[in-house]
């Protein structure tokens, strides 16, 4: 879809909170030309008090943040927003639960909005085609918590610390709305971080058939480095590895890339 296809309407605070009050969430909704990070301001209202289902978005970050202490480059048309998660938090487990939850809410927002459907790479990244498109960071604190989200909505491609990036509007079928989209994602991210019993099944099940690593060779490195098979995930979201040693393990944080096709087959064969 091109450019010309997307609404390029500014985010507005207005708009946002009408969408979210249609469907029940009456939450206050703060909208910023420029701020260092949405998820500082999310977490600054936290400490202070702000209600559950609270959003602060921003046009432009100076100093947005990713998994690992990252950097999040913004991307014009970009849509980077943080919403503060009081309910279900609590009895919801790991971390990992919360980013399973909060990846899956913004992987369906977006193909309800746009008809884009998206991938994901373990654990957080959001995938089109092998290319990033977007990322969410779960931050917890005390028995709450922050999501943080950043798309490429309408631009973004190109390259970022070596991996290749997209934007949501190149995969659209259908126009769509910053505004919509945002809000979209509000709602059915905090339907997900409260689902249970056959409803977290589904996200769940949804969250593993949309991996680009099932059943492929990987190697992760960070505090734990390993190469290996993924076989699967456990329920709490940690990645199982058969490593090339055959053990099998259970890898809950790290960064993972893809191995060279000749590369794992040669380790095949160790």
């Amino acid at each position: 879809m091109t450019d010309a296809a997307i609404l390029w309407a500014p985010l507005r605070a207005s708009v946002i909170r009408k969408r979210l009050c249609a469907q029940g969430l009456y939450a206050p909704v703060t909208v910023s030309d420029e701020t260092s990070s949405t998820q500082n301001d999310a977490l600054n209202g936290l400490r202070a008090g702000a209600r559950h289902g609270a959003v602060y978005a921003a046009e432009h970050q100076t100093q947005g943040r990713g998994r690992r202490g990252r950097r999040w480059l913004t991307t014009p048309g970009g849509l980077l927003f943080s919403v503060i998660v009081r309910d279900g938090v609590a009895s919801s487990g790991p971390v990992g639960r919360l980013t399973v939850a909060a990846v899956m809410g913004t992987v369906r927002a977006i193909q309800d909005c746009t008809g884009a459907s998206a991938s994901i790479k373990w654990p957080n990244d959001l995938m089109f085609a092998e290319a990033k498109a977007g990322g969410v960071l779960v931050e917890t604190y005390k028995d709450a918590a922050v999501v943080g989200v950043g798309l490429n909505a309408l631009s973004g491609a190109g390259r970022a610390e070596g991996q290749a990036t997209t934007a949501i509007a190149a995969f659209a079928t259908r126009v769509f709305d910053r505004n919509d989209l945002l809000a979209a994602c509000v709602l059915q991210i905090l339907d997900c971080l409260t689902a249970e019993g056959a409803a977290w099944d589904a996200v769940y099940s949804e969250w593993v058939g949309r991996s680009t690593l099932l059943g492929r060779q990987v190697e992760i490195s960070g505090a734990l480095c390993a190469r290996g098979l993924v076989e699967g995930f456990a329920p709490d979201g940690a990645l199982r590895l058969r490593d090339e040693a055959g053990n099998r393990r259970q890898i809950r944080s790290g960064d993972v890339s893809l191995r060279p096709m000749e590369d794992a087959q040669a380790g095949i064969h160790e």
